[in-house]
């Protein structure tokens, strides 16, 4: 049951934020919050962030959904601090043919307090955005 639970939430998550994709009729302001684009190739945003969980207590699990090129590499880069260290994280995910892709993680209990920063990399375009541990 405690392994159903991460993808439980992951799809409930990706569900409302299609629902709020559809229902803002193309306009993603609201669900872009504490993100910032960045693009090389052109002004259309190449990577967006679908659902994402901001405030994760320790021990729970942290949702990442996005969508950007079919088929295309991801890199995330995943910065966090352990007893005043601070370390970072990689992973290397393949884009599905509808564009979408999913992340998750566990917060470890020993990670301190404080906002972190996730770095997407698809292709020549990059997103940052940041979560929080509480």
């Amino acid at each position: 049951m405690k392994r159903i639970l991460p993808y439980l939430l992951a799809i409930s998550l990706l569900m409302n934020g299609f629902f709020a994709i559809r229902l803002m009729d193309g306009s993603n302001n609201a669900v872009k919050v504490n993100s910032v684009q960045v693009t090389q190739a052109d002004a259309n945003p190449s990577i967006q962030v679908i659902a994402k969980r901001p405030y994760i207590k320790k021990g729970e699990v942290g949702v990442l959904a996005l969508k950007c090129a079919p088929d295309s590499n991801c890199k995330i880069i995943c910065s966090y601090r352990v007893g005043g260290r601070d370390f970072t994280t990689t992973r290397n995910i393949v884009a599905g043919r509808d564009g979408s892709v999913l992340c998750t993680w566990k917060v470890d209990k020993n990670t301190d307090a404080g906002t972190y920063q996730i770095e997407i990399l698809c292709g020549q375009n990059r997103l940052v955005t940041n979560y929080v541990v509480q």
